[in-house]
């Protein structure tokens, strides 16, 4: 029984981190990478629309009947008292942190047709993190929808100043093609993504060059 018990306890140690990450609240929805990208983000559904829609849970998407996705701005409410929950005692390490505190500064949609998948690269690295792969990997769940199945876009690489031209020209590159590579292994056609590195002369409006939000990689739709 103590043997079951320690068991228990180190699966429980093993999978807290990834559920921590999972239920991360900067990581960008499919849905919200979708109609940004569409240039459409549909409005909230009125009482009436949510009472026809008998698949629509409290809070979450609306999947519109025209557009096929939307988003909610509302949260579920609650009603009686509040479930206690356990403390977990694991915490996220100063990477996880900073990462999700550079995404939350940038907002995904700059304008329609163009998203920032808010990816946190460390300097000099092209390497995307365990936060970055689940902004992909939302980002392909969003092209996959077939509102999009046909949209081809550019995959724009951007760092920040620091070092020289031509190093930043080739890092941003990398960075563009590190996230093509995950958007094609998870099954969109290549044929459908470009890619294109901007080394550091395309900083974020009101960011010096030097930055650290710079260091990223946004799409933009191209057809």
């Amino acid at each position: 029984m103590r043997k079951l018990g320690m068991a228990l306890l180190a699966s429980t140690l093993v999978i807290a981190p990834y559920a921590a990450l999972s239920q991360d609240s900067s990581i960008t929805s499919a849905d919200e990478f979708a109609c940004a990208l569409a240039g459409d983000c549909g409005e909230e559904a009125t009482p009436d629309e949510e009472a026809a829609d008998p698949t629509a849970r409290p809070g979450g998407p609306r999947v519109s009947a025209t557009r096929g996705f939307s988003l909610s701005t509302t949260s579920p409410t609650t009603t009686g008292r509040p479930k206690a929950t356990t403390p977990t005692t694991t915490r996220p390490n100063r990477r996880q942190t900073a990462s999700a505190g550079a995404r939350a500064t940038r907002p995904a949609t700059q304008q329609a047709g163009r998203v920032d998948l808010r990816l946190s690269f460390q300097p000099g690295s092209a390497i995307l993190s365990a936060s970055d792969i689940a902004q992909v990997r939302a980002f392909a769940e969003a092209l996959k929808r077939p509102q999009l199945a046909s949209v081809r876009v550019r995959i724009e690489g951007h760092t920040d100043s620091s070092g020289g031209r031509a190093l930043n020209q080739s890092l941003s590159e990398r960075r563009a093609k590190a996230v093509a590579d995950f958007l094609t292994a998870e099954g969109i056609d290549a044929a459908r993504l470009e890619v294109r590195g901007f080394g550091y002369d395309r900083p974020l409006p009101g960011t010096s060059a030097s930055a650290p939000q710079n260091r990223r990689v946004e799409a933009a739709r191209i057809s």
